[in-house]
This record gives structure tokens, C-alpha cells and sequence, in this order.
């Protein structure tokens, strides 16, 4: 449960943290199954077609002239397909886990959503939650394929253009590498500003029930007002994610490189220098599963943390802490997430208002001075005028004479 107010930094980490900690099992199972087993393919296979394309690449190379048609021509077919077999296993299976890693969102925003109404979703129950929406998460992520896809024709179109201008012209390679570095942070920052701006698309889909479109404008409306602020946390925690994975990846890279390197310098178990030995490919997949035990971790706490910052903008632009302790209370409305419109101002409790210096002076004429007015049965009563003047009081006995 979070307060229901407009959340911090510390209330989103520890929402975060609170909601990992409470339905641990269930998420890991679907991190596991989305992001942890496509990312341990991902990484063996990249490992090993890595491998596989220096020795194809030294055995082109050692080869020489072929004996096919021209000069080289087995040296080029085996370099080509290399490449190509390397393509396909670089970019397909992650083009894979990228999809896996974009949906995961989806279940942990539903859960997270659950636990902020004190419930506590199954695995099946959150399958049944996403009904109507796994669609919508799904074209999501490949619009976004197709986003990064077109930046980054524009970057290398962009690129080959600047390469031509600089070769047309006598640039000093100082101010070549100033104009890369210029360049490569533009796009940079291009893409930082929109991942932000659409941060928030996955949670309100699975929150909201929103498509696509609808639901990437719901994530720009509640960005505004606050990039540097959600940008800030999204990067923070990004960071600090990273550096935990890395420091669980350390053993992976020592592990390969002893194994291979150390243990079995000629690929005597293998037949060819170079090779994956045994050893080296279990060191492969036990540093692989640390490594992926971390990133699932991880994954979950970050999806949660986003579908909070989402929290947090609907409560402070749509009162969405107002609906959620109107559905706790009463059950109305039936789904506190519901899209709903933006409010014009928070209504926050108003402030008296605070008056400085004197009371005014009542309207009407006043008592004179040392005069108070009348007590009638417990109540105060104006005094009634005749409008002559008032006679000043007399001080002691009056004299026969008339004298005071």
C-alpha cells in the first residue's frame, strides 16, 4: 500500500522494493519466463557466434586463394556467410529479448496496480487482468522497433553524408572527432527526450486498457510539466541497475576467459586452437544464469518503479488518490484506473485566509466612550438611540441650588 498522496522519490523505491518483496514468486516466474530465458539465448548465442566468426574469419584468411571460380572466392563465401550467421544471431534473438524484457512491464504494472489496492495478484490472475491488452503491448514494442529502426537510417544516412563533406574539405581530424562526438549526441538526446516522453505507454496500458496511440498520448500529457524529474529517476535507477548486473557479470567474463584461455590455451579439447572448450562453455552458462538471475531482479524493480512515477502523475494531475480511497471505502468506481480526465487544479484543502493589523471598524453609529452596551437575557443589545446628545454623568450628590 502507498500513501495516497502525491509520491517522492523514497515512496516510489520503497513501493517498488514492497511490491518485489510481497509477490516475489510470481514476478520472477514471469521474468524468468520472458526476460530470463531469452536472455541467457541471447547471450550464449552471441557468445558463441562471436567465437565461431573469428575462427571462420582466421580460417578465410589462412586459406588464401580458393580453388573456385576467381581468386579468394572460398575466402569470400566462408567471410560472407560468417557475417551473415553472426547478423542473424546478434540481432535476432536480442530483437527477441528486447520484445520479452518491453512486455514484462505489462504484468508488473498490473500487479503493482493490485498492490496499491491491497491485493495480491496470482500468475494466472494477472494473465487474466492483461486480457484485451497483450495485443496493444505487443504493437507497442515493434513501433518502437520501427522508431529505432528509422533514427537510426537518419544517424548512419546523416553520417555517410558528413564522412563525404569532411573528405571533400581539409578538416583537421580534431574537428572531425568534435563533429562526431556533436553529432552522436544529438541523436543522443533525441532519443533520451522521446524514451521519456513515452515511458509511461506500457503501464497505462496495462492500467488503463488504452491502445496504442491513446495510450502514448496518456504517457506524453503526464510527462509534461515533468521530463527532468522522471528523467532523472528513470536515469538514476537505470545506472544504478547497470552497475548491480555488471558486478554480476564479472564472474561470466573471468570464468570464459579462464577456461579458454588459461586451462585450455590450444583447444586440445575442442581439436582446434582457439576453441570453446567444456569447461569453458559451463562457465558460459553458470555465469550466464548469475547473470540473468540479476537482470530479472532487476527488470521487475524497474518496470515497478515506472508504473509508479505513472501513479504518482495521474494522482497529482487526475486525483487518482481521491478514486483509489473512493473505491477502498465504498467500491465506486469498480476501477480506480479507469481513464479519467485531468483535473484543473488539485483541490487541495484551502487555508484561512490570514488578516494582519486591527479589525475593521463596524458599520453604524458607536457607543460613546466608557458606555457598554445593555446584557438582556444573556445576550448583548445594541443600546437605542433617541438621536439627542448624551448627558455628560454626574459625580456625586446633586445640590438643592442646582450647582454640581
Amino acid at each position: 500500500m502507498i500513501p495516497l498522496r502525491p509520491l517522492g522519490l523514497g515512496d516510489v523505491l520503497a513501493g517498488a522494493f514492497t511490491v518485489f518483496r510481497r509477490n516475489a514468486r510470481v514476478l520472477l516466474l514471469w521474468s524468468l519466463l520472458l526476460s530470463g530465458v531469452l536472455g541467457l539465448a541471447s547471450t550464449v548465442a552471441t557468445t558463441l557466434g562471436q567465437r565461431s566468426l573469428q575462427e571462420r574469419m582466421l580460417s578465410a584468411i589462412g586459406t588464401g586463394t580458393g580453388t573456385g571460380s576467381g581468386p579468394g572466392s572460398d575466402a569470400d563465401a566462408i567471410t560472407a556467410g560468417s557475417v551473415t550467421l553472426y547478423i542473424l544471431l546478434a540481432l535476432g534473438v536480442p530483437f527477441l529479448a528486447f520484445l520479452a524484457r518491453g512486455f514484462l512491464v505489462a504484468p508488473v504494472a498490473v500487479d503493482t496496480g493490485q498492490r496499491v489496492l491491497g491485493r495480491r495478484g496470482t500468475f494466472r490472475g494477472l494473465w487474466a487482468l492483461l486480457e484485451g491488452r497483450r495485443l496493444s503491448v505487443l504493437w507497442w514494442m515493434l513501433l518502437q522497433l520501427a522508431a529505432g529502426a528509422v533514427i537510426g537510417a537518419v544517424f548512419v544516412a546523416v553520417l555517410i553524408g558528413f564522412f563525404g563533406a569532411l573528405g571533400a574539405t581539409d578538416t583537421a581530424i580534431g574537428g572531425f572527432f568534435l563533429a562526431l562526438l556533436g553529432l552522436g549526441l544529438v541523436f543522443g538526446l533525441l532519443v533520451a527526450f522521446f524514451a521519456t516522453r513515452f515511458a509511461f505507454t506500457v503501464p497505462t496500458i496495462a492500467l488503463e486498457g488504452r491502445g496504442v496511440f491513446s495510450a502514448a498520448a496518456q504517457s506524453w500529457r503526464l510527462t509534461r510539466g515533468a521530463f527532468w524529474r522522471t528523467f532523472g529517476i528513470l536515469l538514476l535507477v537505470q545506472i544504478a541497475f547497470s552497475i548491480v548486473a555488471g558486478i554480476a557479470s564479472t564472474p561470466l567474463t573471468l570464468g570464459v576467459s579462464l577456461f579458454s584461455g588459461v586451462f585450455d590455451p590450444l583447444g586440445q579439447t575442442t581439436g582446434r586452437p582457439g576453441g570453446l572448450s567444456a569447461g569453458a562453455v559451463v562457465a558460459l552458462v553458470v555465469g550466464s544464469l548469475l547473470t540473468i538471475a540479476v537482470q530479472c531482479i532487476t527488470d521487475v524493480l524497474s518496470a515497478s518503479v515506472t508504473t509508479f512515477l505513472a501513479i504518482d502523475r495521474r494522482i497529482r494531475t487526475e486525483a487518482l488518490d481521491q478514486r483509489i480511497a473512493a473505491h477502498l471505502e465504498t467500491g465506486q468506481p469498480a476501477d480506480p484506473f479507469a481513464p479519467a480526465q485531468p483535473v484543473a487544479q488539485r483541490p487541495w484543502p484551502q487555508q484561512p485566509q490570514q488578516t494582519w493589523g486591527p479589525p475593521p471598524p463596524p458599520w453604524g453609529p458607536q457607543p460613546p466612550l466608557g458606555r457598554q452596551p445593555q446584557q438582556w437575557g444573556g445576550q448583548q443589545q445594541p443600546p437605542q438611540w433617541d438621536g439627542q446628545q448624551p448627558q455628560p454623568p454626574q459625580w456625586g450628590p446633586s445640590r438643592p441650588d442646582g450647582r454640581g
